[in-house]
């Protein structure tokens, strides 16, 4: 009874570890992994095994935790004293995961619910790079002398899917230099499209453009808010080269 007691305090209870078989992912990739649930000194009852995609976001210059995704990976069982019990997994991560950085990290969180006890959680930071198209117009946007200086995440009663924007910021370099002050660029991803909005920023003005992908056909589908007919690739940098002239 005293090993009960301590247990639901956490004290000698079941353990949770999370193993990934890589750390590294793009929107839309399969996470495949396994939980390895180690009993304590006592038998206990695991009501679920939860994992949560956890992101972070600036609002009001205060950094916020949010749950971008939960995805339940059992049912109820039972788990005896010092057993150890593996449940495989896999899930998708979603088109619209935002890309990791420094001040702006992803997680997944694992953790046991357990009736009247402490639950066991483990925290595994991942890496997550853009989408393959938004990584291929953001490569476009260097090569063609805009330096990207911050990626960052802040609030917004805008964005459809999310709480937050995820803002690409860019300078400009070499023949650009003293046409703007700055560039950002937003993405919004779904299963079907990505969508980019351009702001662009001098003094006191600002500009805006836009242009949308059909994922099927990344490099043959370009929709715009201009007349210009070029190369869907390199359409987005032809056409803020000719807002800038």
């Amino acid at each position: 009874m005293f090993n009960k007691a301590l247990a639901s305090l956490g004290v000698g209870a079941a353990k949770v570890d999370t193993r990934l078989e890589t750390s590294q992912f793009q929107p839309g990739d399969t996470v495949r992994g396994e939980v390895l649930i180690r009993g304590g000194h006592v038998d206990q009852r695991v009501d679920d095994i939860y994992l949560y995609l956890m992101v972070h976001y600036l609002k009001n210059d205060k950094k916020i935790a949010y749950v971008l995704e939960e995805f339940k990976l059992s049912e109820s069982f039972s788990i005896q004293a010092r057993e150890y019990q593996i449940i495989p997994f896999q899930i998708r991560l979603p088109y619209h995961t935002p890309m990791s950085c420094g001040r702006f990290p992803i997680y997944l969180k694992t953790g046991l619910e357990m009736k009247l006890s402490v639950d066991p959680t483990d925290l595994d930071r991942i890496e997550v790079f853009p989408h393959r198209t938004v990584e291929k117009i953001l490569g476009e946007m260097e090569r063609s002398g805009f330096i990207m200086y911050q990626v960052y995440n802040e609030f917004s009663q805008q964005c459809k899917q999310l709480p937050f924007l995820q803002i690409f910021q860019f300078r400009p370099a070499e023949r650009y230099h003293g046409y703007l002050d700055e560039m950002n660029l937003f993405f919004d991803v779904d299963s079907h499209e990505v969508h980019m909005d351009v702001e662009i920023v001098r003094g006191s003005r600002k500009m805006m453009t836009s242009f949308s992908w059909q994922l099927e056909d990344p490099d043959g589908t370009l929709t715009y808010d201009h007349d210009n007919q070029h190369d869907p690739v390199s359409s987005p940098v032809d056409t803020i080269q000719s807002l800038l002239k």
